[in-house]
């Protein structure tokens, strides 16, 4: 099911998609193909998606991380902000879900701009450490683990460079206070770190978009 951009008059809502038009036929093949697979339908939607290219062209990244492919939607939104120049790297750790990016990056005609690495994303991080620093990461990934990937980030990002998390509201729990499961109240518990973090962290900028999602942004400054 897409994901609603986040706006409650729907004319408003409605007004944005009609405007900026954020998915072309690519990134909607992408969408169906992944139906097809069975592959959970949790990729951004089609502004967060916009808002990714936008975000990676403001900040003239290059040399990008992406943690969490699922089927390369994302990741083909952040590869057109590159504007034809740099790698991304895209960590993904299911099988299913890195051949269907794989497809995904050959039909968008960006396979150039990727190196696509299939692990966990904890251990191919500290692999490529050795290639910093880097200029944006968008974390999309198991979400106990988003101070874990902040971490990270914080001594890999160059001065100027970008970190950009997603589901930031923890689907509307960011602030509950009781959990219907132990499951959910970690992962609630992971992005309010992670918020918390960067929110207080004085060598960065940061806020969270008022998208569906949440969408964490930080600059770093020093």
């Amino acid at each position: 099911m897409q994901k609603e951009f986040s706006q409650n008059d729907k004319n408003i809502a409605a007004y944005a998609l009609n405007t900026f038009k954020p998915e072309d036929n690519i990134l909607k093949e992408v969408r169906d193909r992944a139906k097809k697979l069975e592959i959970p339908a949790i990729h951004v939607n089609d502004m967060d998606g916009k808002h990714l290219e936008v975000l990676i062209a403001m900040a003239n990244a290059e040399k990008i991380i992406e943690v969490g492919t699922l089927a390369g939607y994302s990741a083909i939104c952040i590869a057109r902000g590159m504007q034809n120049k740099g790698i991304l790297h895209t960590i993904e750790i299911e099988q299913k879900h890195y051949d269907a990016a794989k497809t995904s990056f050959k039909n968008a005609n960006i396979s150039h701009l990727i190196k696509q690495h299939l692990g966990s994303a904890l251990n191919i991080l500290k692999s490529l450490e050795q290639e910093g620093s880097f200029d944006a990461i968008f974390i999309d990934a198991d979400k106990v683990s988003y101070p874990d990937y902040l971490t990270w980030a914080e001594k890999n990002i160059r001065i100027g460079g970008i970190i950009i998390a997603d589901n930031t509201f923890a689907w509307g729990h960011i602030n509950d206070s009781h959990f219907e499961t132990l499951e959910l109240e970690k992962q609630v518990k992971g992005i309010r770190e992670f918020n918390q973090r960067i929110a207080n962290n004085s060598n960065f900028k940061a806020t969270i978009l008022p998208t569906g999602e949440g969408l964490t942004v930080a600059v770093r400054i020093s």
